[in-house]
């Protein structure tokens, strides 16, 4: 019997972490601009929203073996993300790559709504100096 040895590479954590820096950088740009803010809303009605598409979106797998590779591994998983986000019926001709995006824009939002709304509430709105808080929080690792 033909024994064959199969690669795959598995970057899912490294692609969720960028799109969250890159989500973070975005709010704390937004932040530095908006310093008077004291409601954490403002950024998602503003910018956050469309940000977290736009973000989703550029992070999300484009090539064939990627989003096989990927969807072998945690198939399970998009297919909950994809579940949850109510936009289809599965029978997309790249419903796979769908799956995946929906995970990363989940893995994103509830980075927003959890981390950065705790920061914001926590340190943000309690600091002497924002723009200090602001570039203290940028320093630290997602």
């Amino acid at each position: 019997m033909a024994k064959i040895n199969v690669e795959m590479e598995d970057n899912l954590e490294e692609t969720v972490q960028t799109a969250k820096e890159e989500y973070k950088e975005d709010f704390l740009d937004w932040l530095l601009e908006n310093l008077d803010t004291t409601n954490f809303d403002d950024y998602w009605q503003t910018r956050g929203a469309d940000r977290l598409h736009e973000i989703t979106d550029s992070n999300t797998p484009i090539y064939n073996k990627e989003i096989d590779d990927l969807y072998y591994l945690y198939g399970d998983d998009f297919e909950t993300a994809y579940k949850n986000a109510g936009i289809g019926n599965g029978f997309e001709d790249n419903h796979k790559q769908v799956a995946i995006y929906c995970y990363i824009e989940q893995e994103i939002n509830n980075f927003f709504w959890d981390e950065l709304q705790t920061w914001f509430k926590d340190i943000f709105i309690n600091a002497e100096d924002k723009k200090a808080a602001i570039e203290e929080f940028r320093k630290g690792a997602v």
